[in-house]
């Protein structure tokens, strides 16, 4: 059993390691200053508009099969509730001071489910990387609305912006949905081979560059100031213990690994990624504690390198 647990734990951790090679070089040319925060920018405009969505768009369209898999459609629902259990947990642990720390709320309850998750799954299920991805998809369908809605909102300490649907209709969104009808009306079958490569091709370009931006965007957090030990014990708390294992006894409760073994581990690494870059991002854009919330992130994103592989390593005995 000991032998199960320290190969599945050094593996995980082996792969991860691998995958955040690629940040910590974003990470350092953006601390040479190599690399400036406009280039971040433009890049990840590319990822959100045209890699992501092409990735997106081609995975479902390949692996999607409705009479394979007809809960498919749950997914997004996993998504939305993974961040209200974590809304919930985080409730409670900042109950006392909510008012002046409501914007750590998506910190602890909102994860990075494609920067990080993609190119993890890259690196530990290269064989199985279609379906992977396609699950990951489904479950971000459901997550980015609540991100860039409730999510930015708190993020900015509950500043009052003006809603937009934009806000919801972005083109990863798109590329979700108009994979879907494709598959469910049987239109995929018309899409000329030439067309789809293409698509598919560009896609290809997301998992490394969508990876680097993750570290460039870490980079530029500053070193100098940090959170106190309180509110990162209560954050990393809800992200790390409270997610993960309430997930994991709702998979045994359910049999999720039997039925499904690859959902059931996407499940549990959406459950156990550290915060969604765009947290920061929305931050950056529409105001907020950028330092204090930068520092708590930089916090999660190191812990993780020992937290995911230790969580996939007790779920290996499952």
């Amino acid at each position: 059993m000991s032998e199960i647990f320290f190969n599945t734990l050094s593996s995980n951790a082996l792969a991860l390691v691998q995958v955040l090679l690629i940040a910590l070089a974003g990470a350092v040319l953006v601390r040479k200053q190599i690399f400036k925060s406009s280039d971040v920018k433009g890049l990840t405009l590319i990822v959100i508009n045209v890699l992501l969505p092409s990735m997106i768009f081609s995975k479902i369209v390949q692996s999607l099969d409705p009479l394979k898999f007809p809960l498919w459609w749950v997914l997004p629902f996993v998504g939305i509730g993974l961040i209200a259990v974590g809304i919930i947990f985080a409730l409670l642990f900042f109950i006392r001071d909510l008012s002046a720390k409501k914007s750590l709320l998506p910190i602890a309850s909102m994860q990075n489910a494609g920067y990080l998750a993609l190119p993890l799954g890259q690196a530990i299920y290269p064989e199985h990387f279609d379906l992977y991805a396609l699950y990951t998809f489904l479950i971000i369908m459901g997550l980015n609305p609540i991100l860039w809605s409730v999510g930015k909102f708190l993020n900015t300490g509950g500043n009052m912006i003006e809603f937009s649907w934009k806000q919801f209709i972005t083109p990863p969104f798109i590329a979700n949905v108009l994979g879907i009808m494709f598959v469910l009306s049987g239109l995929h079958h018309f899409i000329p081979k030439i067309i789809f490569n293409a698509i598919e091709l560009t896609g290809t370009a997301t998992v490394p560059i969508a990876n680097f931006i993750l570290g460039a965007v870490l980079g530029g957090i500053s070193l100098r100031v940090w959170p106190s030990f309180s509110d990162t014990v209560r954050v990393l708390g809800v992200k790390f213990l409270i997610i993960p294992l309430f997930t994991v006894l709702v998979m045994i409760f359910l049999h999720i690994k039997q039925t499904n073994a690859l959902m059931s581990d996407v499940i549990l690494i959406q459950a156990v990624s550290p915060p969604a870059i765009a947290i920061l991002i929305q931050i950056k854009n529409y105001g907020g504690d950028q330092q204090k919330s930068g520092s708590l992130v930089l916090i999660a994103y190191a812990s993780c390198i020992l937290i995911i592989p230790l969580w996939m390593a007790i779920w290996s005995f499952f």
